[in-house]
């Protein structure tokens, strides 16, 4: 008798293979789809909160809270020029928590941070002191060999916040979380009203006394490549320190315009950025514009000086 197995014996295992094969594929694409919709939901309620965000450190717990199921360790970290703070981290106790508030570290003290800042790009790195600080990678404690993704939150083509994850991380989903981010401070950035003279042909808008551009603007051809370096730092210094007003002073940016006198509902925090401008960059060059100046009209006063208020002193120079 022999022992192969019959045709029809033959096509009723292939039947039942190819059954076992379509009832597989029809469970692991049930599976996917709920999967997708389960991460869309998540991205989308991540979305809705972060518009709703009065400020960064808000925005800061929602991005940890909405990371934390596509990494072990995820954290958020504001960029103010060169210098890098701890906002929130997941997961974290309360002694972990406070250890994170109040870290701080250059970006030359951490390569990757250093990185992602300057070129604005998602960056992978060794979980190291040298990449991410002493401070973070002692707070982490990650196994050997481990690696971190660091995301840029930007707004204006200026870094202001990272963040940072590690340990089995999915990076496209926490890509995509902080372009989220971003894309709600772009808009927040955003003038959000024009009245350029453009707008009402004929018609000639009277500047303030002091709010006309400074009288000594030298070429950047005319400037030596150590005053370049240093007018490049001090147009970054402005763009930041404008931009933690609109994020920590929203409710007092807002009642500003609406008021037309930016300066009164903004007075301390920005006599505190003109003075640290004037110590930093125009006591060190003869040839410094008030780029602080620049960007208050430009970003908080929607290119109108007049918003800024009567009692606002004008340029520093």
């Amino acid at each position: 008798m022999s022992s192969a197995p019959s045709a029809s014996l033959r096509n009723l295992f292939s039947e039942l293979e190819q059954l076992f094969q379509n009832e597989t594929e029809a469970r692991v694409s049930v599976s996917v789809q709920a999967a997708e919709r389960t991460l869309a939901e998540r991205l989308n309620q991540a979305v809705r909160r972060l518009r709703q965000a009065d400020n960064f450190s808000e925005m800061s717990g929602i991005l940890c809270d909405a990371s934390q199921p596509f990494a072990r360790s995820c954290a958020v970290f504001h960029v103010s020029e060169t210098r890098i703070g701890g906002e929130r981290m997941r997961p974290a106790g309360d002694e972990a928590a406070a250890h994170f508030a109040a870290l701080r570290f250059e970006t030359n003290e951490a390569a990757a941070f250093a990185t992602v800042v300057e070129s604005r790009e998602p960056v992978v790195a060794l979980c190291s002191p040298a990449e991410l600080s002493a401070g973070l990678a002692a707070l982490w404690n990650p196994a050997a060999g481990e690696k971190a993704h660091l995301f840029p939150i930007t707004a204006e083509g200026t870094t202001i916040g990272v963040l940072c994850a590690s340990g089995a991380v999915e990076s496209a989903a926490l890509e995509l979380l902080a372009q989220a981010a971003s894309a709600v401070l772009e808009a927040r950035q955003r003038p959000t009203l024009r009245t350029k003279a453009a707008a009402a042909p004929g018609l000639v808008r009277i500047e303030p006394a002091g709010a006309s551009s400074p009288a000594h603007a030298p070429e950047w051809e005319e400037l030596s490549a150590a005053d370049r370096q240093l007018h490049l730092r001090a147009q970054r210094f402005a763009r930041v320190q404008v931009a933690e007003i609109r994020l920590y002073r929203a409710e007092a940016v807002r009642s500003g315009r609406a008021r037309r006198d930016l300066y009164a509902a903004l007075q301390e925090a920005i006599d505190s950025g003109r003075k640290s401008f004037h110590e930093r960059f125009i006591s060190a060059s003869a040839t410094m514009p008030d780029y602080f100046h620049r960007e208050l009209v430009r970003s908080l006063a929607d290119d109108n000086p007049a918003w800024l208020g009567d009692k606002y002193p004008g340029p520093l120079v």
